[in-house]
């Protein structure tokens, strides 16, 4: 563990004990209750934690973003989010200005889990942990990462297909909208989603192509896709992301109520399209504990409560959302 100047004394100040129960955690990922008030905020000191997200335009994470603020402003530390501009170039520059300003914790949420290894290491070497947030980084050659804060991207591709079953039955065929290439969501989403359709071999993939996780590209994807493949042709568009919304509705504006729309996360431009019957389901990956656990797990191991971080991931909970429950399940942002 890296015990900056500013942390020995803050622990001077207050005491070591007063600044453990502080930070007192729950290994529970989906736990979001208050890490200590007015004392974790004195705790927090001068700590101060860089955040780097690969494209901070991307709409899922402004509730990641502002539940991530909100909590170390509770906590009292320093949050500084930079963003990477969807460039990886720009990713690991953000991470080495992080380390070279001797940060005391640098979260990531990288476009490409392999591509930011270079930069998690020259943290690792001046001693700065690093966690990683809703997007993964490769750790197989030798990168550190104190955990992954996010869902089980296999676990929400398994999911989608379950629900791509229970739209169409074993027996059809649909189109796949990815997110951006790479991503460890995009790579782990289809992994998990072919896995579950390996035991449906009467289920065929007729076409892929990626979106970026952008609205515009997915509904000019979504429309090409509809006019290459006539009613009774296709069953149904499996989106990675939200952003196929805007093709569910456009689908239903056009007549084509033959596509089931199958799409992955849940804000309110998805729930109000599963209440029209627009889109037939989704997996809710909920943006704000993400945020928020990565900042208390931060806060956790840097004032050495590290046995309350769960390693090697922290998954959260991720509800699947049809309009048999769609009402009695709030959106998880845009609301």
């Amino acid at each position: 563990m890296r015990i900056t100047r500013r942390l020995a004394a803050s622990f001077v100040a207050i005491g070591l004990a007063t600044s453990m129960a502080a930070c007192s955690g729950s290994a529970d990922a989906t736990d979001t209750s208050s890490a200590g008030g007015d004392e974790s905020s004195a705790a927090g000191g001068d700590l101060r934690i860089g955040y780097m997200i690969w494209n901070t335009s991307v709409p899922f994470y402004s509730g990641l973003i502002s539940k991530a603020e909100e909590t170390a402003d509770e906590l009292g530390v320093e949050l500084d989010i930079r963003n990477g501009g969807g460039e990886l170039a720009n990713e690991v520059a953000v991470v080495q200005q992080f380390v070279a300003e001797d940060f005391d914790m640098i979260l990531i949420s990288p476009s490409d889990p392999t591509g930011i290894v270079p930069a998690v290491k020259e943290a690792n070497a001046a001693g700065i942990p690093v966690m990683a947030v809703n997007t993964m980084a490769d750790t197989s050659s030798g990168a550190e990462i104190v955990t992954y804060v996010g869902v089980d991207d296999v676990e929400f591709g398994r999911l989608q297909g379950e629900l791509l079953v229970d739209a169409i039955g074993e027996t059809g065929t649909y189109a796949y909208i990815q997110g951006k290439l790479g991503t460890s969501a995009q790579l782990q989403r289809q992994q998990g989603l072919e896995e579950y359709l390996a035991d449906y071999p009467g289920i065929t993939r007729l076409s892929e192509i990626s979106a970026n996780w952008d609205n515009a590209q997915a509904l000019a994807a979504i429309q090409d896709t509809l006019n290459r493949f006539a009613p009774g042709e296709i069953d149904a568009i499996v989106g990675q992301g939200p952003e196929s919304v805007s093709g569910a509705l456009n689908a239903k504006e056009s007549g084509r109520t033959d596509v089931a729309f199958v799409l992955g996360d849940y804000p309110s431009d998805v729930r109000s399209a599963i209440q029209d019957g627009a889109v037939y389901g989704t997996v809710d990956q909920m943006p704000d504990p993400q945020g928020e656990q990565a900042v208390r797990y931060a806060y956790a191991w840097l004032t050495g409560d590290q046995a309350s971080v769960p390693q090697p991931q922290a998954f959260i909970d991720m509800p699947l959302v049809t309009a048999d429950n769609v009402e009695d399940v709030p959106a998880a942002w845009g609301e």
